[in-house]
Formats: C-alpha cells, structure tokens, sequence
C-alpha cells in the first residue's frame, strides 16, 4: 500500500496539471485560475482508493529508487509552492531515466510547473514531448492521456495569443475525446475552446462551446468522468465554465452597446434600442452565471475571480441594476429594496472585495493568487490597494514568477504615480521593468517603459521620457501581432491600452518651439535655437510614429497579419514620385490638433490648430451630419470653419502654391467626413485641387495605372433585401460602366458568391465595380456586402479580391486589381473606425485604389457621376484623384446633383495616380 501511495503521488501532478490548463478565465489582467485548494483533496482521494491492480506492485518494485526519490521531493515542493526547486529535482529524474510513461509523467509535470512561473514557452515544449510520447503508443490509455495533454497545451498557446494553433488543436482534442467517449476531456476540451473563441472575440462560438462543456459536466455524476480518482472534477469544471460563461456574456454586452451608442449617433433609434435589450439580456445572464459560479464553492481560486468579475459587473452597469429589485451580494444574499440602488450596489461590490480577500489569505501562494490579488488591488481604495499589492509582490517572489512580479510592482508604480508621488513610483517602476526584463515579458514591459515615459515627463524630463517612449512603442512593435490582433477584446480597449503610447509620443516630439510648460510643478523650457535644430527631426520622427500608429489601428481592426503583408507588397513596388503632390498628416491630441504637410520637395512643416479631441469631435460630428442632410445649406458655415481650421494656415503660407493633388492621411474621427467638401467661402476644396485619401502611405502602391486593358467586372443588385431597400437605379449605372469599360456584367441572380469566384478566378478585371448596398461598421464582423444570395463578410470579400489578383492556369500575366469601386457602401457614423474598413478591404487584398461612399448616395445620382468618373479615367494623363475632381466638379456645375451631400462622400482611397 505504502508503494502504491507514492504511485499515485507520482501521477497527482499529471492530473491536477490537466486541470489547471482547462479551467482558465483569460479576461482577467492575463490571469489563470488554478485549483490548489482542490489538489489536497484530490491527493487524499488518490491515496484512499482501493488497490485494484495487481501488477502495480510489480512495476513500482522495478523503478529506480533515486528516481522515485526525486520526484516524490518534487511532488512535496511543487505542493509547498516552491516551483523552480520542483523542476530541478525532475530535470533530474528526467535525466535518469529512459521509462516512456515514466518520462511522459514527468515532462508533464515539467510542464504545468513551468507554466506555474510564467515560462510558457518550455511548458509547450514539455508538453509536446510528453503527448508525442502517448501518440507513438497508440493504445487507448495512451490516446486518452494525449487528448487530455493537447488540451492544456492549447490553453498555453491561447496563454501566448495564439488562439488559432489553440482551437486548432482542441479540436484535434475533441475528436479524440469523441472516439474515445470520455466525457471529461470532452467537456473540458469544449471548455477550453470556449476560451479561446471568447479571446478571438466570436462571443457565440465561445458561448456556445462553454454551454456544451457546462451540459456535459452537470450530466456527469461526481467520479463519473473516465478517471474515477477525481470526484472533485466535475463540480470544479462546472463551477469555472459558469464564471468565464458569465465574463463572455458581460463582453458581449459591452459589444452591444458600443454598436447600439453608434446607432444612436446615427439616428437609428430602432437599432439602439434592439441592442440595447440584446445587452441588458446579456448583462443578467452575466450576472446570474457569476453567482451560480459563487455558489458552487468548490474552488476558492474560481470564488475569487467570480467575486471580482461580478463586481466589475455591478461597477460597469449600476443603472441597469438599479432598476432591479435585487443586486447578488458575495453570500448569495440579495437586498430587498429596502436601500438606494446605488448603495445597494456599494454594499454589494465592499463585500465581494471584503471575502475576495479572505478567500485569498488561505489559498496557497501560486501565479493565479497573485494575479487575483493584483485585481483586488485596482478595484480597491489606495490604502488598501497598496497593501495588496504588496502581498502580490511577496506571493510573486515567494513562487518565483517574475511576469506576475512585474505586473503586481507596476501596479504599485501606478498607484503613487496617481498621487504625484513621483520618486516613490519610479523606484517602482525600475524594479517592474527588470522583472519583465528578465524573462523578456514584452508584453508587460510596454507598460512600464511607457509608466516610465509619463513619470519622466511629469517631472519636466522630456528628453528622458521621450527615450522611454521610443522603448515602449519597440516592444510594441516586437509583439504586434500578439497584442494588436490575437485578441479582439482589444478592439475595443486599444484606445485605452495601446493607442495612447503613440500618440502621447507624438504630442512630446510636437511640442511647440520656445515654450515653457509646467509639470508637476516643474518647469521645463526649450530654447528657440535647440528647437530649431531638432523640429524637422522631431516632424520626421511624428511621421515615423503616424505610419506606426495607422499600421497598429488596421491591424487591430481586422485581427490579423495581412496588412503587414500588404506593407511589405507595397514597399516592393517601390517610392511614391509626385511632383505636384503634397501628403497632409493630422494628429488629434488631447489639447490640440496638430497638421504636418509633406511637401513634394520632401519638406515638413506642421501647424497647430488650438481644438482638442473631444472638441473637434463635435465640429466634426455636426459637419457630417449636415452635410448628410440634402434639404438645406446648413452645412456651409460648418464647412468654413473646418476649412479655416485644417486649411486655411497652409494656404497662407504658400505651402499649397502649384500643388495639383492634395493626399490627406486623416486621423481619428477626420476619417469621418470628405475633405472634399471644405469651402473657402467660394469654392469647395475639391474646385482647387485633385484629392485622395489613404490609411498610411507605407501601404500605398506607387506605380501608375496601366490603363491598356481598363476592362472591370461589373456587379450589382437592384432588388429588396430587407431591412436594405431595392436599388431601381443599379441597372442602369452597371451598364453604363460595361459600355465605358467593357468587360463582364453581373446583376442580381448572377451577382453571387460562387459566381464572383468563378469570374475573378478565371478572368483578368483591372477594375472591379460593385452597385450593392455595403456596410463598414464598427470593427470587421459588422462589415459586408450585399450579394443576391446572401451577405458576404470581410474574409471571403478579402478571398475573392486576392483571386482577382492572382496567376492561375487561365491568366498567366494577371495583375493586382488597379481598382474597386463600392458606389452605394456606407460607414457607420458613430464610429471613426468605421473608415478603416474601407481602406482596409483594399490594403489587405493588394487592391492598388479604392472608389468608395462614406455614406448611401441616391443612386439616381451616382449614376452620371461614375459615368463622368470612369469616362475621365479613360483619358491619357489623368491620374484617378483627377478623374474623380472633375467628375465631382460636373455635378457641382450641374441643377440638381451641387450638394455635397451628393457628391463629396465618394472618396478616392489608395493609390492616387
């Protein structure tokens, strides 16, 4: 019995690690729940079963003792918290032994205890040596364990922001689990991709997978799981998915009502209020999943994450609450309406915090009680918060996890830069940025070097927090795709975590020449003669970090590495050459807009426009509402100012003397409105000057239009398709496109998905012209096209744009197309991302320029209008951005279609010439 209790000691770890890597809530600060509360239990368990194997004894009195020795001392060190020595016994046991099952058990070990310390790149690694172990054995035991270890590994990638190989593999997982019918790593396979889904930002998929894995749990009996050693299991798996269910369910609510305030800025008040019932269903089911996951108790660890995900809950919807007779309390208890909602809530969200607390005191030290206590001291007030950040430096330490340590030491950073205390969070801060450092966390390091950078700079050292700036924007870029795109949380958080380190830099380096500014009560001056010297590198270097910043928003927005593709295709097709061309950069700050104009010469000279963002946020807002509005003339007052505001001051310093083409690269919530559509007081922008658009010049194809074989595919679609209205006058302009281009036309019941494919696989389109209503909202998942047979969304729009661009058997000289033309597309309003959808449909798919509306045009008018446009483009010598001025200027001479309204949403975008 004594042999067989060490036996069973030997395989806890395997199994416990199985269950730490399954059972992981990713929303929270990067933090994962572990189970050490739990692994006593499941010790005593193992221990009491009864032996039913008699061929045990036989195989344990034939393993090395000196082995065995080691890694019952690791078990005993892993237990008391003390990780790296737990490795250094089993490195050893590795080393000495040749046993494959022994060996698998210890690798995965090796694993779950490195992921302990943060060091997930060797947990994956140890795990792939373990589960190529059991798949070389091939029998069914040995296929269950694999299945089991693929899954935590998965959650490893998903650890690293590699959600995809994470899917990709439970899936792998939940066909083996399948074929073996064990319900258990079925149900946390399905888990686990419900976690991985929930980070890509597909809340359904995620939704779903976490209440398949719930149903499979609860129809499980306690032991009845395919491993009757851990009764435990199921209420744990239970207990987790309900807590990462209710944080899926409150992100999702968060989605909602970001798209329903963007509909309300539209005016489409049907819309918001469609979801914003869809969010507050979201909400109570948040709510309820989160105290059901408080309810069932099993895991002190899971307790404290529902804890402080539920009061983040009642923080982050009070007033939807308030108007509930009840708000959960950490207890379970409710509040009858006997108090103010408001205070019902307080006392709620003090007592959650108050057992949050206690529940951590007896958890033993481990990655996830620090990160936990790292969360407790955010929501906290700062007496308390720096207590508890101080247990989670000491629980860092203790376990040797220097990411969390870094984390728990910025935290404490943060808390005395918010109180001016600046000396004391520097030191601080040094401290967190070896951490991070020392084990190349890059993603934290950002952090701290731009905590660095802001300290610096509230203390008047500008040169050293520009530095730190410089370093925070590098890491940035070395992880970009990891934090950019893996998740799509992100999306909606990259105003507040990435996007304020480029620009805070940039508003360092633009700071004006011969000023004096107080930080912190200290004042920095700049002399006249050192700025002279170092404006035009500081201008070159805001362009630098521009390019950066526009690269990092696309990127963001479509979650994926294509645009850096498309960076790279672009700056193989070499540099721009225009020599009547100037490039126009706008940098919105929060206490100015700063405008940066690249003169064909290459010269750069800015000017600051004394309006910040959230007031140029409502001139701009109220100009593009205006000017939606074709009844009146409203929008030429409003037109004027923005003119005197962002072109006026380049005109007046001749910097716009004979340039024929103005290439704006609009910022933030400029991206919103047709530059087009200034007015000097007696004529429109456009009657001046040719103008296009692009997202980031580094993305901009350079080479002219090869205009000896113009033929375009040209689709459409005239008919209903609710809530869309019928387009009568599609028919018409697609026709008028053939007989100007030629080429194939496509309406209505040709206009699908599979035919498209076919067309553009097949033939050579240098032009592509779409007349169907298209949406570019929010972020990639709201944005589409309308075919006749169904939507197409962004990925397959992408996919058949790269087929029209593609050599294939039947075209072997086929080139990228020079054009895509969206005429009846509209952005979402409410959002200034909603632009970047459009640029970047053609950015991604190597389309050189894109013709597209900011929002729906009459399509009675945009008939004569892509009629007047594609007859100037087939003039020789006539760059695009020309061809579509004097399009635009024809309409502007014409009775009927002068409103800019009209005419001015249809934007060039991309390559100009």
């Amino acid at each position: 019995m004594k042999a067989l209790r060490r036996r069973r000691r030997r395989y806890v770890l395997f199994l416990v690690s199985f269950l730490l890597c399954i059972l992981v809530n990713t929303a929270v600060s990067g933090a994962q729940e572990t189970f050490t509360d739990i692994e006593k239990s499941f010790i005593s368990d193992l221990r009491n079963l009864p032996v039913k194997n008699d061929d045990i004894e036989t195989k344990l009195s034939n393993l090395q003792l000196s082995v065995e020795r080691l890694v019952q001392q690791g078990q005993g060190f892993y237990e008391a918290g003390k990780y790296a020595e737990a490795i250094n016994l089993w490195q050893q046991a590795l080393s000495q032994t040749s046993a494959s099952q022994e060996r698998a058990i210890i690798y995965s070990n090796l694993a779950v205890a490195f992921r302990q310390i943060g060091q997930i790149d060797k947990a994956i690694a140890h795990w792939e040596q373990a589960i190529q172990i059991y798949a070389k054995a091939g029998d069914p035991n040995s296929r269950t364990q694999q299945a089991k270890l693929i899954v935590e590994q998965a959650q490893a990638y998903s650890e690293l922001g590699q959600h995809k190989r994470a899917i990709q593999l439970l899936q792998a997982s939940l066909l083996i689990a399948r074929h073996n019918r064990d319900r258990l790593t079925e149900a946390a396979a399905e888990a686990a991709l419900g976690n991985s889904y929930w980070s890509l930002g597909d809340y359904e998929q995620a939704i779903s997978s976490l209440q398949n894995s719930l149903k499979i749990a609860r129809e499980l009996k306690d032991g009845e799981s395919g491993n009757k050693t851990i009764p435990n299991y199921r209420s744990a798996l239970i207990q987790t998915a309900l807590n990462n269910l209710g944080n899926v369910f409150a992100k999702r609510a968060d989605r909602y009502l970001y798209q329903a305030n963007v509909a309300q800025i539209e005016g489409d008040e049907r819309e918001n209020a469609r979801l914003k019932n869809l969010a507050q269903q979201d909400i109570f089911a948040a709510k309820e999943a989160l105290e059901e996951s408080i309810q069932v108790g099993v895991s002190d660890t899971v307790t404290v994450q529902a804890l402080l995900n539920l009061n983040r809950l009642l923080e982050r919807h009070s007033t939807t609450f308030s108007n509930s007779t009840s708000v959960g309390s950490a207890g379970g208890n409710n509040f009858q309406g006997v108090k103010e909602p408001d205070a019902v809530n307080s006392e709620a969200i003090a007592q959650n915090r108050e057992r949050a607390y206690e529940l951590l005191q007896k958890i033993p030290d481990s990655r996830e009680k620090s990160y936990a206590l790292i969360n407790l001291g955010v929501g906290s007030e700062p007496s308390a918060a720096a207590k508890i950040f101080a247990d989670a430096i000491a629980v860092s330490k203790h376990i040797g996890d220097s990411r969390a340590e870094s984390f728990a030491l910025g935290s404490l950073a943060q808390l005395y830069e918010k109180a001016h205390q600046y000396t004391e969070a520097m030191e601080l801060n040094r401290q967190a940025l070896f951490a991070a450092q020392k084990i190349n966390a890059v993603d934290s390091l950002y952090r701290w070097q731009w905590q660095a950078g802001r300290i610096e700079k509230a203390t008047g050292k500008i040169p050293k927090a520009i530095s730190y700036y410089e370093e925070a924007i590098a890491s940035l870029q070395s992880i970009r795709s990891d934090i950019l795109a893996a998740n799509k949380d992100l999306q909606f958080d990259f105003r507040d975590s990435v996007e304020p380190v480029y620009r805070q830099m940039m508003g360092l380096l633009l700071q004006p020449s011969n000023s004096v500014s107080s930080f912190g009560g200290n004042t920095y001056t700049s002399s006249a003669e050192n700025m002279a010297e170092t404006q035009p590198k500081n201008l070159s270097k805001v362009i630098d970090i521009l390019e950066l910043l526009k690269l990092a928003e696309l990127q963001n927005f479509f979650g994926d590495e294509c645009v850096q593709v498309a960076k790279e295709n672009a700056q193989n097709d070499g540099n721009l050459a225009d020599t009547g061309a100037a490039i126009v950069y706008s940098v919105i700050l929060d206490d100015r807009t700063e405008m940066i104009v690249r003169s064909p010469d290459g010269k750069l000279k800015n000017y600051t426009v004394a309006m910040g963002q959230e007031q140029l946020q409502q001139e701009i807002d109220r100009l593009r509402l205006l000017l939606e509005n074709r009844a009146t003339e409203e929008y030429l007052p409003q037109a004027q100012k923005i003119y005197d505001l962002l072109i006026r001051p380049m005109e007046k310093d001749g910097e716009s003397k004979n340039l024929k083409t103005l290439v704006f690269i609009n910022d933030g919530v400029l991206r919103k409105i047709p530059m087009a559509a200034l007015h000097d007081g007696k004529q429109f922008l456009i009657q001046k000057y040719a103008i296009a658009t692009t997202p980031s010049l580094s993305l901009t194809a350079s080479k002219p239009a090869d205009r000896r074989n113009f033929k375009a595919l040209s689709v459409g679609l005239t008919v209903e398709r609710p809530p869309f209205a019928p387009l009568a006058n599609v028919a018409t302009e697609v026709a008028e496109v053939q007989k100007i281009l030629g080429g194939t036309k496509l309406l209505d019941k040709d206009f699908t998905l599979n035919r498209l494919e076919t067309e553009l696989r097949q033939n050579n389109f240098p032009i592509i012209h779409m007349a169907t209503h298209g949406k570019f909202g929010v972020d990639a998942a709201s944005t589409f096209l309308l075919g006749y047979d169904r939507r197409i969304g962004i990925d397959e729009i992408d996919n058949l744009l790269r087929f029209a661009g593609r050599n294939n058997a039947s075209t072997t000289n086929k080139q990228p197309v020079e054009l895509l033309t969206l005429s009846a597309c509209q952005t979402a309003a409410g959002d200034n991302r909603a632009a970047l959808g459009i640029a970047g449909v053609a950015v991604r798919a190597g389309v050189r320029s894109a013709l597209a509306s900011l929002w729906y045009i009459n399509d009675e008018a945009t008939v004569p209008l892509i009629e007047a446009f594609y007859t100037q483009l087939r003039q020789p010598n006539i760059s695009k951005a020309e061809a579509l001025r004097r399009a635009q200027m024809k309409l502007i001479a014409s009775d009927d279609y002068s409103h800019p309204g009209v005419w001015s949403p249809l934007i060039l975008i991309g390559n100009w010439l």
